[in-house]
């Protein structure tokens, strides 16, 4: 444990944004390497990491993923009141941090490397996928487009993603629809500038902007009962530059899309957009829109879904069947197109800080947990194998 801990705790003082991952990269090679994977792909996806572990014998194969980046969140005080360099760490000297827990989801599939370089799995190989750019929604799709990954048999693929505000060591799980879709939307409209004494001379966005967000609102709340619980949420506006002697002639509208459905989400992306097209046309203004951050549904197959359930009756832990959907979204859900997946939820407790809150930081606690889930799971593939 104490081996476990020390890794988690340097990868959090060394918390990279998405794509940046680089010196992560080299911590987490460097960890793996003692454990003699079969095979060890050091750079997939980008700054992404593969450890397989071959089965005794032939079997199903099975995928576990872990996370790596970290978030534009400075560090600073943790929840028990001490300096990350009381703690023998440094973050409160970083720009970033580890604010949502991917430093503790790695340390899991590296312990769960540990017990699998001590004795290989009984039936299938067992793959460790270290992921980069979760947060921008880019690194599954990077993932999945390497070459590398593209060679591997995959039969079914789990992940786990720690949650606050459920009972410390709970397994938290949902057949369909575990996490939403979302994706982030930004619309431009190019008018023309004049001077601000002559306002006629010159072509405003500012009524498109304020038509489209008292547009935007009646159609946030027209959505309050939709049953894929779709919501649009505008979260950035600009109108001109920051002047007083000239009139705007460019203005953005930045928003997030979020559904439960992957459909849903398209209809309401391309009225979005269809609505913007029509009114910069009335006022005969330019209109540009650009997608970012796009996440698909994480959907849990059913198959996997009790596979978990097994696994937590077996290791005696607390199971909540969640009703809902969460509204955020992990990018997960993209493997989904490959083979049956499952996200489940481990709870780090009722106390603990939000997930991306400047005083979060991982359980530790929970990271025997996370590995003697993955474990059980990988054994019950093996015994349920067809």
């Amino acid at each position: 444990m104490k081996t476990l801990e020390s890794l988690r705790h340097k990868l959090n003082i060394n918390a990279e944004l998405s794509g940046q991952e680089k010196n992560t990269n080299k911590i987490i090679n460097k960890f793996l390497e003692k454990t003699n994977p079969d095979v060890q792909y050091r750079n997939v996806g980008g700054y992404g990491i593969i450890a397989i572990y071959k089965g005794v014998e032939e079997g199903k194969n099975i995928l576990l993923r872990a996370d790596i980046d970290g978030l534009n969140i400075p560090g600073g005080r943790q929840r028990d009141n001490k300096t990350t360099s009381q703690r023998g760490q440094s973050l409160s000297q970083s720009q970033f941090s580890h604010r949502c827990g991917h430093d503790g989801h790695a340390t899991i599939l590296c312990g769960l490397a540990m017990r699998y370089g001590k004795k290989r799995p009984a039936k299938g190989d067992v793959i460790l996928r270290l992921q980069p750019a979760e947060e921008t929604g880019e690194g599954a799709q990077a993932v999945i487009n390497d070459p590398l990954f593209q060679g591997l048999k995959i039969d079914t693929a789990f992940a786990l993603h720690n949650l606050p505000s459920f009972a410390k060591h709970q397994i938290v799980i949902k057949k369909d629809c575990f996490a939403s879709a979302s994706l982030g939307l930004k619309l431009i409209f190019e008018g023309k500038t004049s001077h601000a004494s002559q306002p006629d001379k010159g072509n405003n966005p500012q009524k498109v902007v304020t038509t489209l967000l008292d547009a935007f609102q009646k159609k946030y709340e027209n959505l309050r009962n939709d049953k894929h619980h779709t919501i649009l949420t505008v979260t950035h506006v600009v109108v001109g530059e920051e002047t007083f002697g000239v009139t705007p002639g460019h203005a953005e509208i930045w928003m997030t899309l979020r559904s439960q459905d992957d459909k849903a989400l398209k209809n309401l992306t391309d009225s979005t957009i269809g609505l913007c097209e029509y009114i910069s046309k009335e006022f005969k203004l330019s209109f540009t829109h650009s997608i970012h951050e796009a996440f698909a549904a994480t959907m849990n197959s059913s198959r996997e879904v009790d596979a978990v359930e097994r696994a937590a009756n077996d290791l005696k832990l607390s199971v909540n069947k969640i009703r809902d959907a969460f509204p955020w979204s992990e990018d997960f859900g993209r493997f989904g197109d490959i083979c049956p997946t499952c996200l489940f939820g481990l709870g780090c407790g009722f106390e603990h800080e939000p997930l991306h809150s400047p005083s979060y930081d991982f359980e530790d606690e929970i990271i025997d947990t996370g590995v003697d889930m993955f474990e059980k799971i990988i054994t019950l593939n093996a015994d349920t194998d067809t």
